[in-house]
């Protein structure tokens, strides 16, 4: 971490100054020797200057004596004026993105005021339901555009605005370019919940149309006391694979699957929190790779580009167990066997955490890593890779390789393959290559479900230059095909494989598609036609675990369904759609101010609704606002838009599917 006792105005256009009368005069500062950090803290101790070596968070003003007339105080921004931690990151894991800012905690709270960072005026104001909710977007004079989501209301100027607006077109969801102005300190906006989980503050600084920037490292307050945290190191060569614990490596230990060999992969497991107690892991800053003093690997990311956030795959290896805390950070360098590597990783606060290993064979300190998470089948990822979970065995599965016509090419894999280490499925086609299923059997008492298993794995190997894939294949009753365009090319050289099964479950049945989180630059067009199930296509959210409907789809007896990333599928029928609550008195936030509201909830299993203009109420002819917040299900329309108690007022909500639910109900008393 660099020092912040840099003092600009007082580098000198020397290379090397030995003295200054009356100072540290024995000091020598050699620009070309030293780092600019370095240097700058040499020529102020030649000036007498007594070095503040504290954390940069608790940095004070340069000495008067150090400040020339042509200083200028560095930027700081605290949005809220008073304590609050970070709960996600720049830069994190967003599945398919990075994510493009920073999150505040609110303490579960809604309403604190957001001020202005600096003089500016509002571009753009959006009301949604959905992803970034009610954002508003502040352009500053410095040319960068602020942007503050989910929040709860804006001031009571602007809210007028929104509502006329609304009014105007009878929608909901509604855009408008206020061109607002306010300086900086003001009261700018109120922090919410809208579009989507708990109150909290999305903040993001944009330099233009496709970059973005970390706002840690433009002097926004960044509240993060806890230094990253590694989980693990992941080793491989092809599909030979090893992993180590942190206690091993903390003991200068990392294991490798094959000896004294090179052209060896690497990835760390890495996150980063705020604060005790230890529930929102982040994402890093900086991670850097040394092989003895030459840096072979280095990547920081304190800029973004919307251009290139599908890169988060190649970075980023997607696991099983990535709703779990940390990610598996890919290490674009080449390894060998044997050398002293040093590994460095450092938070958006400028906490550092060392680690220095060599590799080995084996390491005594190593424990076990568990790979999976709400994984019913024996199919899975972990570092973008197909699995299967060979350590089944122990309980009671059994495998069998199939070839292309369902035929037994090898009728017991666990007599084949060592039951305790993870076993990608490229490494069994490489055993026998003409491996297109996989057979997995077992009884009840083996499943722990209740019920015994006896199901295909559909296998698809491909090589590592193969950009594009037309699949048909086969699972159970159901027939799938896949075209996929813009296959990533990656630089791992071991075998590719693209599987699918089906899940069975109490509720529904659905198909897995491995390795997840695989992303494509074209597109994945998959079609299953299932004669035991011809309802629409919904697809299962890997952190939320819960099913969503694809708008686009064709056919009737063969759904299809068009994405840029391999998805769980469902074929759900979801007969009863929404169905409207009860209204009752409630508050909501309004210009920083609560108000009172009716709040009226909807219910359902699977069906959504599309966006807030899917929801129409009246009053007779009368058009009246509503917001829909997704969390909770409700409809929340203000008691000023109300007509008075006993009134008839009616509500209709259009679902996804295009289906219709309408409601009347009389205005209750407050």
């Amino acid at each position: 971490m660099a020092r912040l006792t840099k003092i600009t105005s007082v580098l000198l256009s020397t290379a090397s100054v030995l003295c200054f009368a009356g100072t540290n005069s024995n000091i020598v500062c050699d620009a070309k020797k030293m780092d600019a950090f370095a240097y700058e803290d040499c020529i102020a101790e030649q000036r007498g200057a007594k070095l503040d070596k504290t954390d940069f968070s608790e940095r004070t003003a340069p000495p008067a004596e150090l400040i020339s007339e042509n200083y200028v105080e560095p930027f700081s921004y605290d949005p809220f004026q008073r304590n609050a931690y970070l709960t996600s990151s720049f830069g994190e894991n967003r599945g398919t993105r990075y994510h493009a800012g920073i999150d505040y905690s609110t303490q579960m709270e809604e309403g604190w005021a957001i001020f202005a960072p600096e003089n500016g005026f509002i571009k753009e104001i959006k009301v949604s339901p959905f992803g970034y909710g009610k954002v508003m977007f502040f352009e500053g004079q410095s040319g960068k555009t602020w942007v503050f989501a989910h929040q709860s209301s804006f001031t009571p100027d602007v809210e007028n605005l929104v509502r006329q607006k609304q009014y105007a077109t009878q929608s909901n969801d509604v855009s408008i370019k206020p061109n607002t102005r306010f300086r900086k300190g003001d009261t700018l906006t109120f922090s919410g919940s809208t579009g989507i989980g708990n109150p909290h503050l999305h903040l993001e600084v944009r330099l233009n149309k496709d970059e973005i920037t970390s706002p840690c490292q433009l002097g926004v307050k960044c509240l993060d006391t806890i230094a990253p945290q590694i989980f693990g190191v992941a080793v491989w060569q092809g599909n030979e694979l090893a992993l180590t614990t942190d206690e091993a490596l903390r003991s200068g230990c990392v294991e490798t699957p094959v000896k004294n060999e090179f052209n060896l992969s690497m990835a760390i497991k890495i996150a980063d929190y705020s604060r005790e107690p230890k529930e929102n892991p982040m994402a890093i800053r900086r991670l850097e790779l040394w092989r003895y003093d030459d840096k072979i690997y280095s990547k920081i990311v304190d800029t973004l580009s919307y251009k290139k956030m599908l890169d988060i795959r190649n970075e980023l290896l997607w696991a099983e167990e990535a709703d779990t805390a940390g990610d598996w950070h890919y290490i674009d360098a080449k390894l060998g066997p044997i050398s002293t590597y040093r590994l460095e990783v450092e938070d958006f606060s400028g906490h550092v955490i060392r680690r220095e290993f060599n590799f080995h064979k084996s390491c005594k300190d190593n424990g076990k890593f568990v790979l999976t998470k709400n994984q019913n089948t024996p199919l899975y990822t972990f570092l973008s890779k197909s699995m299967l979970d060979i350590f089944r065995c122990e309980s009671g599965y059994q495998f069998a390789a199939l070839n292309k016509d369902e035929q037994i090419i090898n009728k017991d894999l666990c007599k084949i393959f060592d039951h305790s280490k993870p076993l990608p499925i490229g490494k069994i086609v490489e055993r026998f290559p003409e491996t297109r299923y996989i057979r997995y059997t077992a009884d009840a008492s083996s499943t722990g479900t209740g019920r015994g298993a006896n199901e295909l794995i559909a296998v698809y190997p491909y090589g590592k230059y193969k950009t594009s894939i037309n699949w048909y294949t086969q699972v159970g009753n159901a027939k799938i095909s896949q075209k996929i365009s813009g296959i990533p090319v990656v630089g791992d050289t071991s075998q590719r494989v693209l599987a699918v099964t089906r899940n069975q479950t109490d509720s529904l049945d659905f198909f897995e598609f491995h390795p997840k989180g695989l992303q494509f630059y074209g597109k994945w067009n998959v079609c299953i036609e299932n004669e035991n199930n011809q309802a629409p296509l919904y697809w299962l959210g890997e952190t939320t675990r819960r099913w969503f409907y694809f708008e686009k789809q064709s056919g009737s007896k063969n759904r299809c369904v068009t994405t840029n990333e391999l998805r769980d599928l469902a074929n759900i029928s979801d007969e009863n759609g929404i169905s409207i609550g009860f209204p009752y008195w409630a508050e909501t936030l309004v210009g920083g101010t609560y108000q009172a509201a009716l709040k009226i909830p909807l219910y359902s299993r699977y069906a959504g609704i599309p966006d807030g203009n899917a929801i129409t109420v009246k009053a007779g002819n009368k058009w009246i606002p509503a917001e829909y917040d997704s969390e909770p299900r409700e409809i929340i329309i203000l008691g000023d838009d109300l007509p008075e108690a006993g009134a008839t007022v009616t509500i209709q909500v259009t679902d996804e599917l295009k289906r219709k639910t309408k409601k009347e109900f009389d205005v209750p008393g407050i």
